[in-house]
Order: structure tokens, then C-alpha cells, then sequence
């Protein structure tokens, strides 16, 4: 564990949770509890291991994280673990361009769930993550995740550096 990279990650993920937390004339915007209610457990370059409690609004019928929130969860991590350290590319957290997400067994509410991140490969364009999704307690695998990312620097006028 990389001190200086979790301090790094903790700065984006405040910001992040501070965006997510205002409301505008519409309402409040759509990630408002996913950077407040993940924990940053591990970091290094590259790579950053989340932790995350599957709360009533994750869930679906049944009362396991529904495929969606996984989803939702998986994109917003993976993304925040691009901040783990400054890059040339991507000020900014981009766009996804796809997101697979293979879900292989069920977290029923209140499993806490470990969130594996990755950075595989940061181009100008183009950025490659992966996540890995576990149950705390067994480390019983309970999704995997590819996440391409597309680079908006250009877009929006070069972002802030963290």
C-alpha cells in the first residue's frame, strides 16, 4: 500500500462525492451515494481495492445487488481508480465506451463487498480497467468487469489536475 496513491484517490473521490451531493434545479445528480459509501481499503498505482456494503436501494426483489447497481458500481470505481496517480491523459475521468460486466453469484443485502480495480492500459484516446468484484468474508467472486474508457480532456477544456 502506496501512501501517497490512497492519499491521491481519497482527494478525487471527495470531489467527486462533493459533485455527486449537489442538486440542481432537476434533482439530485445519479451518483450521489456511490463515492460516499465506497472506502478506499488498498491502493497502489494502477490498481485500487474498494469496499462497499450492499445497502436496500442495491438491491433488487430478491434482495441481492442487482446487475445494474453492480454495474453503475463497477464504472464509477473503475474510473476513480485512474486517479491513483497524475497521467498525461485523462485529467478527467472520460466516458465509457463499454462496460462488460459478467455476474457469477449473488451478494444478498448487507454483504460487504470488496472492489478489485485495475488501470490494464492508458493511451491518449483510449484508457483499459477491470474490476473484480469479491464478498468480504469468503472472497467468493461475485461479478468480474472490463471497462474501456474514452478521454474528454479535449472536450472540456483540459480538466484540473489533482
Amino acid at each position: 500500500m502506496a501512501p501517497h496513491h490512497i492519499e491521491h484517490l481519497n482527494d478525487w473521490m471527495s470531489q467527486m462525492n462533493a459533485i455527486s451531493n449537489r442538486t440542481d434545479e432537476d434533482g439530485p445528480y445519479f451518483l450521489q451515494e456511490c463515492f460516499s459509501r465506497s472506502k478506499v481499503v488498498d491502493a497502489d498505482e494502477d490498481s485500487a481495492v474498494f469496499e462497499y456494503t450492499v445497502q436496500k436501494s442495491d438491491c433488487n426483489i430478491s434482495n441481492n445487488f442487482h446487475g445494474g447497481a453492480i454495474a453503475a458500481l463497477v464504472d464509477n470505481l473503475t474510473s476513480a481508480v485512474m486517479f491513483t496517480r497524475e497521467r498525461k491523459y485523462f485529467q478527467l475521468a472520460g466516458v465509457s465506451t463499454d462496460l462488460h460486466v459478467t455476474y457469477v453469484s449473488a451478494a444478498p443485502l448487507g454483504t460487504t463487498v470488496l472492489v478489485e480495480c485495475k488501470v490494464n492500459k492508458v493511451g491518449s484516446a483510449l484508457a483499459n480497467t477491470t474490476a473484480v468484484l469479491r464478498e468480504k468474508d469468503s472472497g467468493r467472486i461475485i461479478a468480474t468487469a472490463t471497462h474501456t474508457k474514452f478521454n474528454t480532456d479535449s472536450r472540456i477544456g483540459g480538466g484540473s489536475k489533482l
